[in-house]
């Protein structure tokens, strides 16, 4: 990004600082309080139950804040970082990727315009196969589950055209011994007009990435063939010419699955969500992504597991 210095990476485990900082060049800090003199905005990749502390102290310095997602692991502290950007009125945002990449923009795009008409359904399944019982997300109490560490990319997009949906109904699955967090769920929503469905897992061997908006005149559906397939009601099939081969990997990569089973991120699209946050502060504009967008999402989740607790369905 040209109109970025990068002033220095911060972590507390001295060795990853370190090295991080030798590969660009920059300088290492271990507490991310030295940098606060130095720097006009910070990039949050910390996990969900370390992150509050770290943008209040960051917000009331005057720093513009990049939070990756998702905004906290409950409303309380979720609100306890919004008072802080609200308090120092700096500008935030989220990584929340699906609104800038293909084939989810380009859907959003022709929703919005009424070519499909009202909403009837919106879903999304993504299957990114890995155990994470080694890992810190295979710890529910840290991750909040699949449904939220990786399930609220998609809850985000079906509500960006679903808006806060009026009811949740969930399944949630733990498959395998010994794991310690939620690794298969069934999401449904209920919107003021339509629904929408979120299937998420990591547990699935086959990976798989599909999604598709149904409206009342007609139709556009990306199903990991490479197509984005668009119908109007009583018109010819239409394939429309985007990256839609929407394979995701363990890093997070969308594109086209390469030989060996690696991803080539090719979904990216005119903008990356860090370089329209910097465009955001240099034109002073508002990100897209929003911390009511964040906590939107957060507050599905927890509607979700809530369900999948009780087996009833929960109104928001």
């Amino acid at each position: 990004m040209p109109d970025v210095e990068l002033v220095g990476v911060c972590d507390i485990i001295r060795e990853r600082a370190d090295q991080l900082a030798a590969q660009h060049g920059v300088s290492a800090r271990y507490d991310f309080h030295e940098f606060l003199d130095e720097v006009d905005v910070v990039w949050d990749c910390t996990r969900p139950f370390e992150r509050c502390d770290i943008v209040v102290d960051c917000a009331a310095a005057g720093k513009h804040i990049f939070s990756e997602k998702p905004i906290a692991l409950d409303l309380a502290t979720a609100d306890r970082y919004i008072a802080a950007i609200e308090k120092a009125g700096v500008k935030n945002s989220f990584c929340y990727s699906l609104h800038f990449t293909d084939p989810y923009k380009t859907a959003k795009a022709l929703f919005a315009s009424g070519e499909l008409g009202d909403l009837v359904e919106v879903w999304t399944r993504r299957f990114m196969p890995a155990d994470m019982r080694p890992r810190w997300y295979g710890d529910q109490s840290k991750s909040g589950g699949v449904v939220l560490d990786f399930g609220s990319h998609d809850l985000d997009l079906v509500c960006w055209f679903g808006g806060m949906p009026k009811t949740v109904f969930a399944r949630t699955h733990r498959v395998r011994e010994g794991v310690q967090a939620d690794e298969h769920a069934q999401v449904m929503l209920a919107f003021e007009q339509g629904g929408g469905g979120v299937d998420v897992s990591w547990w699935s061997p086959v990976g798989m990435s599909t999604f598709g908006v149904v409206g009342t005149r007609g139709s556009i559906i990306a199903d990991g063939s490479g197509k984005l397939r668009k119908q109007i009601d009583g018109q010819e099939e239409e394939i429309i010419d985007v990256n839609a081969a929407s394979n995701v990997d363990l890093s997070g990569n969308i594109g086209e699955r390469q030989e060996g089973g690696t991803v080539h991120d090719l979904a990216e699209s005119n903008e990356t969500p860090e370089r329209h946050f910097i465009r955001c502060i240099l034109e002073d504009r508002a990100p897209i992504v929003t911390y009511q967008m964040a906590r939107r999402v957060l507050k599905v989740v927890l509607a979700a597991r809530k369900s999948a607790e009780t087996g009833r369905s929960v109104d928001l």
